[in-house]
């Protein structure tokens, strides 16, 4: 019959147990070391504070007549503490304090002492068979819910990142599109997801939380304008958000998905950045375009960019590169707008594919639904002499407000200057007729 002791021990015990061999950290059924060094110093404040950690589980058996000591659950605060004490790691970043940078043999003598003094609580079992430690582990592990990466942020890496992260993930129009789930609100998900936002404000689209402990270890301090000029540009794209789709809301959408989201907030923060605004114009061609893009984008479209872009979002989702091509064809979109230019190189190979796709006959969102010349109403195959146009004086250039029209009535048509910018034949033509 098994029997259980609970004792406190003090830190040197667990010293001399290693040093005299007579300590088994890690028992062939327990996981290898997991924590990174951030939670190793963690753990030495919270002992140099003397604050009180959870209980440490032993099993307690007798081999050639000396006590010894496996450890059933555990083994990363202790794997910790006697690394701290061979100075394998030193108290840097995230630890604040009057201790910072150095290693335990750098402390002040009263410091060691303390620190060698801390008790820890230990359940002891003695007697136990393999068989029970193992289920003792189960036991231990199988109902505690374990800290996901952002909650481990959160302990490891208090900062201004951290803050303003927390303070961005509440914004209210996040919660409008229903971007975040009661769930993901209780675990923090909502403020990893800012956190990798804020990440594209500083540096663009990043691999999926490959880098994010970077950025929160470098923007732990930073000035006050830097900041504050984040801060700036993420409530700018949000206030473009709630413009755009104003009339469309954005939580009926694809776009609440997290991914999708994620492309479109990369794609406005690269056209605000390249001087594009919304201030003063007319967004209805830009909706229907979104409004087109809401009803096609799925993985078995006819339409080769409709179906890369939904593959995109699931297959390799959060992959760099899958980031950067969906930013890009959403710039695509969004551009003719933002920067009232024509699209241009592939650009423009992409619009053209996507007005021949949607322009179809059988397609009956679009009020332009047929290959008809804006000029003579004749009807003719595309791929003979139409181009995509627009009117000379206009400023928006979206797929929803362009027309089809025959290369050979652009300089024969009486009422309107045109520009166009594709023929199908010659793209990037970039044409300028002028008014018979």
């Amino acid at each position: 019959m098994s029997n259980w002791n609970s004792s406190p021990h003090p830190i040197s015990d667990i010293r001399d147990w290693s040093n005299m061999g007579r300590l088994e950290i890690q028992a062939d059924f327990q996981r290898r070391e997991v924590w990174n060094e951030s939670a190793k110093i963690m753990l030495m404040d919270t002992i140099l504070k003397n604050i009180p950690m959870p209980k440490i589980f032993l099993s307690v058996v007798i081999k050639e007549n000396q006590t010894h000591r496996i450890v059933v659950d555990g083994q990363q605060r202790i794997r910790a503490i006697l690394g701290f004490m061979r100075d394998e790691f030193c108290l840097l970043y995230p630890y604040v304090g009057e201790y910072e940078g150095k290693c335990f043999s750098q402390l002040p003598s009263s410091e060691m002492d303390s620190f060698l003094l801390y008790k820890i609580d230990f359940n002891e079992i003695r007697g136990a068979s393999d068989s029970e430690i193992r289920e003792i582990y189960s036991r231990v592990n199988k109902y505690t819910i374990a800290l996901n990466k952002q909650e481990l942020r959160r302990a490891d890496y208090p900062g201004e990142f951290l803050d303003l992260a927390e303070k961005l993930s509440s914004n209210e129009y996040l919660d409008d599109v229903r971007l975040f789930t009661p769930a993901n609100r209780r675990r923090l998900s909502d403020v990893e997801y800012t956190s990798e936002l804020i990440t594209t404000l500083i540096d663009g689209p990043q691999e999926k939380k490959v880098t994010l402990d970077d950025f929160y270890k470098r923007y732990s301090k930073f000035p006050q304008g830097e900041r504050k000029i984040l801060e700036t540009k993420f409530n700018r794209i949000i206030f473009d958000l709630g413009l755009i789709f104003d009339d469309m809301p954005l939580s009926k959408t694809r776009f609440r998905q997290k991914s999708d989201f994620y492309s479109l907030f990369c794609a406005i923060n690269s056209l605000l950045d390249a001087g594009g605004s919304l201030e003063g114009k007319e967004l209805g061609p830009l909706r229907d375009d979104l409004n087109i893009l809401d009803y096609h984008i799925e993985p078995s479209s006819e339409s080769v960019d409709f179906r890369e872009y939904a593959v995109r979002c699931v297959s390799d989702a959060n992959s760099l590169s899958s980031r950067v091509w969906r930013k890009n064809f959403l710039i695509n979109f969004l551009g003719g707008t933002y920067l009232n230019a024509p699209p241009e190189g592939e650009c423009a190979e992409r619009i053209v594919r996507i007005a021949e796709y949607i322009h179809d006959p059988s397609y009956d969102m679009c009020p332009r639904a047929n290959f008809v010349c804006a000029v003579c109403e004749g009807e003719e195959d595309i791929a003979d002499n139409m181009a995509i146009a627009w009117p000379q004086g206009e400023s928006i250039f979206q797929v929803s407000n362009s027309r089809w029209i025959h290369i050979d009535c652009l300089d024969k048509d009486q009422k309107f200057e045109w520009l166009t910018y594709i023929d199908p034949n010659q793209l990037n033509l970039g044409l300028e007729i002028e008014e018979s």
